[in-house]
């Protein structure tokens, strides 16, 4: 009798521990948007975007300006670096092609994040992304663009963007120890931000913003695909 307590306890708590899931803090709504653009075209390369609704903001343009040369897929979401359905999701959105490119960015939500947890979360995801991309498949990190202040007279949230500043540091520390090419968004938008910001203290851009950096992001990936 003891023997087959001994045996069944372990299955209880291996059983027990199984159903134990890992505490996520999310936002009260959370989404994600998936686009697989020209899917009947397989004449050219595959370019796939991971990132938030700012991805999502200059998408089209980007889209259309690398339109001659290849045919983009989106994975937008508000999922945090730390999420355990944002490696499940972008393993979705990866599995349909093998893709030429992945452009990726996470930086803009998960605020309750500390630096060593972001880090170690990014890490995370940059060696889930090269196990699981295609063969010869070239990554390539965006860094988080600034996030601005509501209050008159002031440019940047003070800290709210010191977060954004840390998280692209980083960023960039990762990035060149695994060979990642990093485009400078932060340093592309800061200095003109309140001209192409949509509306005061507004993290997205209008028309003008997306399409600069529409035309920053599609520069440097059109250098990869013509390697």
């Amino acid at each position: 009798m003891k023997l087959k307590i001994f045996i069944i306890l372990p299955i209880i708590l291996i059983f027990i521990g199984g159903c134990i899931s890992q505490k996520v803090t999310r936002e009260d709504t959370e989404w994600s948007d998936f686009w697989w653009g020209h899917e009947g075209d397989t004449t050219k390369p595959r370019v796939l975007f991971i990132g938030n609704s700012i991805s999502k903001g200059y998408y089209p343009a980007v889209s259309a300006k690398l339109s001659s040369i290849a045919n983009c897929d989106r994975y937008a979401s508000s999922r945090c670096i730390e999420d355990p359905a944002l490696f499940s999701e972008t393993k979705m959105a990866m599995a349909k092609y093998h893709h030429a490119v992945i452009h990726f960015n996470n930086g803009l939500h998960g605020w309750h994040l500390t630096n060593e947890q972001y880090e170690k979360s990014l890490r995370k995801f940059v060696k889930f992304l090269k196990s699981n991309k295609s063969k010869g498949c070239q990554l390539i990190y965006s860094l988080t663009t600034p996030y601005p202040s509501n209050e008159p007279g002031v440019k940047l949230d003070p800290v709210k963007n010191q977060i954004v500043i840390d998280r692209n540091r980083i960023a960039s520390k990762i990035m060149e120890e695994n060979n990642i090419p990093v485009i400078d968004l932060y340093g592309l938008m800061e200095p003109d931000l309140e001209k192409y910001s949509g509306s005061k203290g507004n993290v997205h851009y209008n028309s003008e913003g997306y399409e600069r950096l529409a035309e920053q992001i599609s520069s440097e990936i059109t250098k990869l695909i013509e390697k």
